[in-house]
């Protein structure tokens, strides 16, 4: 179908270029230096995992198809890179040095940024302060090309003119130091940042080729109007074609035109000049003509399956570009059909069995799931997938054993837009039989060691657990087969399948053998038994947990930002996948941080989490990060993100999430890419194919450890807390006693010596807090808290824990 649709843009006075007080015709004589900025992705490169875009890549890009406007418009044209590989990121001292020994009149570094995921504007930077630049030249040319990269987008989620020196931009750098790539140009230099690539819209957008040779077009606007070259006598017409019903499942500027998904695979063909542009499947939908003479022209936008045709008339001027945006409707009259339903097998499914049904249009959900009948009945649930068109149906509690089945579609069935599904569509079945229930992971398993002291235990099986039977029939024993006491029980119930969890009301024990007793008696909810009792026997952690000073307490929840405003979250449900305050489960003291999420694809999510506060964590290749972490066994993949120095990513896999319950997760210094003081800034929960797509973790506590520095606890069940640590003024020391016993609380300093007794007595087993003012005595350092104890009857003091702890 087509439906012919012409939209006005402002008319505009057309002239061609004339030569005018000393204007040239071309940049002859004019020697410009490129710098492409990095290079060979590597550690000062920056990688969008969301889009796999290089920034090296785009810059290059950029850098070379603006080399070639200007040579074909006869300047000298010098280049730091014209590859990318490894030898090709030089020290910026060594580029600057290139275009002093070239002579050039003029150096453009050009780049892309990256911050929080949530902005996206130009920035242009110059050398000095914003006011007193060292070059006038320089401010004169950033403010002109700042104006050329906002004309040629409306996809920015700012519009003030942002134009800074980079004195004033970078201030913690030290006086005038600022930028070292602009610092000994004996030239006017602009570095230029186009746009920002962690904005995930903006990320695909520079995926494409078309997009990075727009913005070349406007530097070369710029760079004409600076050094008063004739207007480019030939125009732009660009823009993209986006889906009006479907927002993106990754983050966008609210009430931006990213609010809306770009269409993959259109054909847009202009006319009278029958030039054609298929946008890619890079999500960007993405398109440009250029080199056109000024004029009025048709855009027609074709080949898309679910869309009308649609034509917009534009109108060319010299030197310009006009932006052509197509939301295209959607062709409501398409009659509903189901295209293709999963699994295709129909005999010996298993009870819990789900189907998917895939449509050709959006379905209006309410009466697709009334006309969906099950014979016999049957008590299912619906999941759909964000635009209406993929429906997955799973049983609430699993059909019926060794049953046939028939699964009708009737023609009540409608598209979003009421039309009828013309015949009836029909599935048949039978299930297999089903003589037990099925025991289909128990953690920790069998035989496993080194086991967290802070588990989760968690049995999964085939089915939905009968609630009594499974807490009554599970259960941890220790080395001496005693129960070990439960809390916070968690039945759960996903996708046909059950599980049975719980806690520890006190640590276990280091290096310490405990079982895990399932009855043969257990049960799922239509009564069917596992028909046999399991034993999993497995030993906990040998060495106790290193301790360190901390740089993120989790305390101030609003310093993190939610995952689909933290940028490079992509493949997530935004509602539900949230980053908040936990008041209930947290590891040393309330709050920790509790993230929800929600993968909606089978593979490619990441979940980022942002920590404005970006604590600095040093240097020292010696040291380790580390963060307490309570894994959600999902086999899914955990990150730390660093800033080296420059804002530079660096990301370190830190661990597959195989674990549930309390973990502490470390990673040495010496794996973070880069160099110089680092910055932690976000945890990542990146999604594995066979992983889990959806979860709860808590966070609480990172900081950077000295493996050599402070003596390890030797019995860490005590836990032993200083909260807060920093302490700056009155604090609360915590422990928990396995038996009640006499207690000895002392600091000692760095180098061993004793400094204060802070408590002697004795007290009851359980958990215990006492307050702690430091004395003016005891003067700001790092500290040992270190707690001796004597059971009752027993001459010997033992099994000190200790603690890092730092005075202000």
């Amino acid at each position: 179908m087509k439906r012919f649709r012409t939209v006005l843009l402002p008319a505009v006075m057309i002239l061609l270029p004339v030569l005018l007080n000393g204007q040239t015709s071309d940049f002859s004589g004019i020697k410009i230096f490129i710098n492409p900025g990095h290079g060979g992705h590597d550690g000062d490169d920056r990688h969008m995992i969301a889009t796999d875009f290089w920034e090296s890549e785009g810059n290059l890009t950029k850098g070379l198809f603006l080399r070639d406007l200007l040579e074909a418009r006869n300047a000298t044209v010098y280049m730091s890179r014209i590859t990318n590989y490894t030898e090709d990121d030089l020290s910026l001292a060594t580029i600057a040095t290139m275009a002093n020994t070239a002579n050039a009149d003029f150096f453009l570094s050009i780049h892309s940024n990256g911050f929080d995921g949530t902005r996206n504007q130009p920035l242009t930077l110059f050398r000095g302060y914003d006011n007193s630049p060292v070059f006038p030249a320089a401010k004169s040319f950033a403010r002109i090309l700042w104006e050329k990269l906002y004309e040629k987008s409306n996809c920015w989620t700012h519009s003030f003119e942002w134009v800074k020196g980079d004195w004033t931009f970078y201030p913690e750098w030290g006086t005038e130091v600022g930028l070292g790539v602009l610092r000994t140009l004996n030239m006017p230099g602009v570095l230029s940042e186009g746009s920002y690539h962690d904005y995930i819209p903006e990320g695909w957008r520079l995926r494409n080729g078309n997009h990075l040779h727009h913005e070349a077009w406007a530097m070369l606007r710029a760079l004409q109007q600076h050094f008063d070259v004739a207007v480019e006598p030939s125009g732009i017409i660009a823009g993209t074609v986006r889906d009006e019903l479907t927002a993106p499942p990754y983050y966008f500027g609210a009430g931006t035109r990213d609010q809306h998904m770009p269409i993959n695979g259109a054909t847009v063909t202009l006319m009278p000049l029958n030039r054609t542009i298929i946008t890619d499947d890079l999500n960007n939908g993405f398109f440009m003509f250029d080199s056109l003479p000024p004029g009025n022209y048709e855009v027609i936008v074709s080949g898309m399956d679910d869309f009308y045709n649609d034509t917009l008339s534009a109108a060319v001027t010299a030197g310009k570009t006009t932006l052509a945006d197509f939301l295209p409707s959607f062709d409501t009259a398409r009659v509903p059909v189901v295209v293709e339903h999963m699994p295709v097998t129909s005999d010996s499914l298993p009870f819990n069995q789900s189907f998917t049904f895939t449509f050709n249009v959006p379905m209006d959900r309410l009466a697709v799931q009334t006309a969906l009948i099950f014979e016999p009945a049957a008590d299912v649930i619906y999941e759909w997938d964000d635009k209406s068109r993929v429906l997955t149906v799973s049983p609430q509690t699993g059909f019926a054993s060794k049953t046939p089945y028939l699964l009708r579609l009737t023609t009540d069935a409608t598209s979003l837009w009421d039309v009828h599904l013309q015949e009836e569509y029909q599935v048949s079945f039978v299930t297999k039989s089903r003589p037990k229930l099925v025991i289909e992971q128990v953690w920790p398993a069998a035989g496993a060691t080194e086991i967290t002291l802070f588990p989760r235990i968690t049995v999964r099986f085939d089915a939905p657990l009968d609630q009594e039977s499974a807490s009554s029939g599970i259960r941890l024993l220790d080395s001496q087969s005693a129960p070990v006491t439960k809390q916070r029980e968690l039945f759960t119930s996903v996708g046909g399948k059950g599980s049975y969890s719980f806690e520890l009301t006190a640590p276990l024990q280091i290096n310490s053998s405990y079982r895990i007793e399932i009855d043969a008696s257990v049960k799922d909810v239509v009564g069917v038994a596992t028909g046999e009792a399991v034993n999993a026997t497995f030993t906990t952690r040998t060495k106790a947990y290193q301790t360190g000073y901390v740089v993120e307490t989790f305390d101030n929840i609003g310093a993190f930002w939610d995952p689909e405003a933290s940028g490079s979250t992509t493949g997530t449900d935004n509602p539900m996948t949230t980053f908040t305050a936990s008041n209930t489960i947290y590891k040393t003291n309330p709050p920790a941080g509790r993230l929800n999420y929600l993968f909606t694809g089978s593979g490619g999510g990441v979940c980022r989490v942002f920590d404005t506060s970006k604590p600095l964590i040093g240097s020292s290749t010696s040291l380790l990060f580390a963060m307490w972490v309570y894994g959600d066994l999902s086999n899914n993949y955990l990150e730390y993100w660093f800033y080296s120095p420059g804002s530079v990513n660096q990301i370190v896999s830190a661990a597959t999430i195989d674990w549930a319950g309390w973990d502490l997760i470390a990673i040495p210094f010496s794996s973070i890419g880069g160099s110089g003081d680092w910055q932690y800034h976000s945890l990542v929960v990146v999604q594995h194919p066979d992983g889990l797509r959806s979860g709860t973790m808590y966070f609480d506590d990172a900081m950077v450890i000295s493996p050599t520095g402070i003596e390890e606890q030797e019995d860490d069940y005590m836990e032993l807390a200083l909260y807060p640590n920093p302490l700056t003024d009155e604090g609360r020391i915590s422990f928990f006693l396995q038996s009640g016993c006499e207690v000895d609380i002392d600091l000692f300093s760095s180098d061993g010596n004793l400094t204060a007794n802070l408590f002697t007595g004795t007290m009851e087993a359980g958990a215990h807090t006492i307050p702690w003012h430091p004395s003016p005595a005891i003067t700001p350092g790092a500290y040992t808290l270190r707690l001796s104890y004597r059971p009752a009857g027993e001459g010997v003091w033992r099994q000190e824990a200790r603690r890092w702890v730092v005075v202000r």
